[in-house]
């Protein structure tokens, strides 16, 4: 007989569940007491189930567990809850973290930074006023340069005015600015010509105003350009039977031949 088959065979342990019937108990019961393997076996066996079972009685029933967490899980909430409600009231504290000397600084920075706009105001001001100042004292100084320049020009136009030895002739608008007029101041010993300039119009860019003499059946006689600016000017000397003198517009430097139709103004010497 093969021993260890018949152990491997699991009659023993159904032996041992009671699962086998009378007469194959009997013959489990008889092979162990014939062969000494089979009975230690059995025994080996037969203490194994003791020990589950000693070990199975000891595991705590499933419904025990479950109401032992279900309890532990209780406790465990009411000290939650417990903690929350005996928790200190957490207080916030602000602490001032600017220290000192930035406060400090920041009142002398908006000190210094008033101090230098009223300081920048009254430079300001000042500057405004200094300025102002010198606008005036050069609109007096033009005022008194020009108010001099007028006065010689009165002068010296009084004196030719005066003169025995000038003759006077008054130069009167035409049809081109019949509001212009000018008057010519002739010296009979020197034979010099002079020009007051009162109220020409302002010649066009790149032509200027010249002076001629007019005598009995000649053409007009160029007696100079002058500067429309200055208003008493010395221009060429004139001799001879004049009987006239008339202004006209030239392109600028003169020219020869009078352009008659562009003549402004126009005077006759007075018969003695």
């Amino acid at each position: 007989m093969d021993i260890q088959a018949y152990i491997s065979s699991g009659i023993l342990e159904a032996y041992l569940a009671g699962e086998l019937n009378e007469q194959e108990m009997k013959e489990v019961d008889r092979i162990a007491s014939q062969y000494n393997e089979v009975r230690l076996e059995l025994d080996s066996l037969r203490e194994s189930l003791l020990k589950f079972a000693e070990a199975e009685s000891k595991s705590p029933n499933s419904e025990i567990l479950e109401g032992a967490l279900e309890s532990i899980q209780e406790i465990e909430k009411e000290k939650f809850f417990k903690v929350l409600d005996d928790e200190p009231e957490v207080k916030i504290q602000r602490v001032n973290i600017v220290p000192v000397w930035s406060i400090a600084a920041s009142i002398l920075l908006f000190i210094s930074l008033g101090f230098n706009y009223i300081f920048y105001s009254q430079f300001k001001n000042t500057k405004d006023q200094l300025a102002a100042l010198e606008s005036d004292q050069t609109s007096l100084a033009n005022r008194v340069s020009q108010t001099d320049q007028q006065l010689q020009y009165a002068q010296l136009r009084i004196a030719h005015f005066l003169s025995e030895d000038n003759v006077h002739i008054r130069m009167e608008g035409l049809d081109l600015s019949p509001e212009s007029f000018a008057n010519v101041f002739w010296n009979t010993k020197s034979n010099a010509v002079f020009i007051s300039v009162d109220n020409l119009p302002e010649p066009p860019h790149g032509h200027q105003y010249q002076l001629w003499a007019i005598k009995p059946g000649l053409a007009p006689i160029d007696a100079g350009i002058f500067d429309h600016n200055q208003l008493v000017q010395e221009l060429k000397v004139i001799k001879g039977n004049v009987e006239a003198f008339a202004v006209t517009l030239e392109k600028e430097g003169g020219s020869p031949i009078a352009t008659v139709d562009k003549t402004f103004v126009k005077g006759f010497l007075k018969k003695s």
